[in-house]
């Protein structure tokens, strides 16, 4: 009697074992497939600017429309929106932004904006009607009316269309190229 009620208790104790065993593995295999999915998966981070009109998303090497377009509009009201005392500090923003490979040409491209500014006592403003946002290749057209001062008078008013072209490495936007697209002799002046 001791015997057959020890080996149904051994026989519960197997089952119970064989079942724990087999929970066990399940849990591991799906831990497995949920770590394997989150090694090869982008995290989509949503970026809320101080003021909110609206979301921007990055996920891996990917920005939302929206963020570069903002990103673009901000990148020509550095570069546009100067005078002789606001250029190098503009420049040093800009160049925080820019790729490495085209750092050095921006740099002589702004420089030689300063001295000009500064030689004429001119400035430029710049306000932005529209702007078209092409993702795929990561390429801003901004357009709007580009104003030019010497002194306290406005000497020129066009409209103007520029081309604001990023790269994106490791998550990161960098201002690759800021061109104008028409009337290029005329690249902000």
């Amino acid at each position: 009697m001791k015997f057959s009620f020890a080996s149904r208790r051994m026989l519960n104790f197997e089952y119970q074992r064989n079942m724990l065993l087999g929970l066990t593995a399940i849990l591991l295999l799906i831990v497995l497939i949920m770590s394997l999915y989150l090694f090869f998966r982008s995290e989509r981070v949503i970026v809320l600017p101080p003021e909110v009109r609206r979301e921007f998303w990055a996920e891996g090497n990917r920005f939302s429309p929206e963020y570069l377009e903002e990103q673009a509009v901000y990148m020509i009201h550095l570069a546009l929106d100067v005078n002789a005392l606001n250029l190098p500090y503009n420049t040093e923003i800009l160049m925080r932004y820019a790729d490495s490979e085209t750092c050095s040409y921006l740099r002589e491209k702004f420089e030689k904006d300063i001295k000009k500014l500064k030689k004429n006592n001119a400035s430029t403003r710049f306000d932005v009607k529209d702007a078209t946002v092409y993702s795929d290749k990561n390429v801003v057209h901004v357009t709007g009316q580009l104003i030019s001062f010497v002194g306290s008078k406005q000497i020129q008013e066009q409209q103007r269309t520029y081309e604001v072209k990023f790269k994106i490495f490791r998550g990161r936007l960098f201002l690759e190229n800021l061109k104008a697209l028409e009337g290029e002799e005329h690249e902000k002046d």
